[in-house]
């Protein structure tokens, strides 16, 4: 049989393999040494990876822990083409993502806690928690192994956030405290809700919370001065996200509503939801909400126009977080939802929560949720896998 891939030359051989699919491709490995020579050529696994869309990180960050919070010592370490193994990053993405079409994970239940936990978040390094115990926990993203425990607040710690140099905690105290990211020290603490902080988020500006009191204030970052307090909802603010000069809010009173945050003004306002709102995310385009009517609601952030409704909670839908493909939602159903952010489809279920759900984030490796029993459950993806160049 005449091999033609053998008489052609180098370059349209390898863009013609570059063509097959990921299962073709495996099989033609076995035809011949020239065959298989072509399946492990660099060079087509780059145009597959680039092709599918498929990123890799050529500038990766690597931390040592010389500080309490494992923040210094970075260095940066960068990685050309012809240096990464593309064939080993297209297998690893290609396995990661079938592992989230189907729902196949490992979990892990991480304990330390004496109550409830209320609020999370996490990165490569580190997990932090807040519980109705009044603590908030560091815990080592690799290990699960606690790290520092930190106590500041008189009673529930509700939320929190934090970047590279500081974290906010709003608890049921009526109270934020900022947080040194570097000592792990309190650094000043915030005072002026008239009830439980519910929700907090910030930037390099300002400091934004939401409180059971029904009002959002806006504090100043550099120095935590109370800059305004802005009123209109008529419930509870359970959620805000701040994306430039607007903050997106989602209230009790069954309304999310935008805010200009120089001036307080609303902006707008998305009226769709029969019960209170629990739950908002932003990101400059799209507003999607979880309420207590059972149902997530995808809004267009510009006209206001509620673009698609995603049913099959049963309960409160408490906690959600979404990006450019997909809607992970957690309900007080116990169970845990991965919706596709095009069509609104259900695609995963997961029912083994055994406990209602009170905070939830994931990224491209993990769903990490934060519940009423005491434990975190991680739900890993990446297991036995090797993401670390992977976008």
């Amino acid at each position: 049989m005449l091999d033609f891939l053998a008489h052609l030359p180098y370059e349209l051989s390898s863009r013609i393999i570059s063509l097959l699919d990921f299962k073709s491709l495996i099989s033609i490995s076995s035809v011949s040494k020239q065959w298989r020579a072509l399946y492990f050529d660099n060079d087509i696994w780059r145009i597959m990876m680039h092709e599918q869309g498929w990123g890799v990180q050529q500038q990766l960050t690597g931390s040592s822990r010389g500080s309490i919070s494992g923040q210094t010592n970075k260095q940066q370490q960068y990685m050309n083409d012809q240096a990464i193994n593309w064939h080993f990053q297209f297998t690893q993405k290609y396995q990661l993502l079938k592992r989230w079409n189907n729902g196949k994970v490992k979990s892990h239940f991480i304990m330390g806690h004496k109550e409830g936990v209320y609020c999370l978040q996490f990165d490569d390094d580190k997990l932090v928690t807040g519980s109705r115990d009044r603590t908030i926990k560091f815990w080592d993203s690799k290990s699960y192994q606690c790290l520092y425990t930190l106590q500041g607040h008189q009673s529930s710690v509700l939320c929190l956030k934090y970047d590279k140099d500081i974290m906010v905690s709003g608890s049921s105290d009526s109270t934020l405290i900022v947080w040194d990211m570097h000592t792990l020290q309190m650094v000043k603490q915030l005072k002026g809700h008239e009830g439980s902080v519910f929700d907090v988020c910030f930037d390099d500006r300002y400091i934004v919370s939401g409180s059971k009191d029904n009002n959002i204030h806006v504090w100043s970052r550099t120095n935590g001065e109370l800059v305004r307090v802005i009123r209109g909802h008529g419930g509870p603010v359970n959620n805000v996200c701040l994306y430039g000069d607007q903050i997106v809010s989602a209230s009790g009173d069954a309304t999310i509503r935008m805010w200009d945050i120089t001036t307080g003004t609303c902006i707008r306002q998305f009226t769709g939801h029969m019960h209170g709102v629990a739950c908002v995310r932003y990101d400059g385009k799209r507003i999607v909400s979880g309420s207590n009517d059972r149902t997530i609601k995808v809004w267009d952030a510009e006209t206001g126009q509620n673009i698609m409704t995603l049913v099959g909670h049963t309960d409160l839908i408490r906690t959600l977080q979404f990006d450019n493909n997909k809607v992970v939602s957690a309900s007080y159903d116990q169970s845990i939802r991965v919706w596709d952010m095009s069509t609104g489809q259900c695609l995963l279920e997961f029912q083994k929560a055994q406990s209602r759900i009170f905070n939830i984030q994931f990224d491209k490796n993990r769903i990490i949720s934060a519940r009423q029993d005491c434990q975190i459950l991680v739900m890993d993806f990446a297991y036995d896998l090797d993401t670390s160049y992977l976008q």
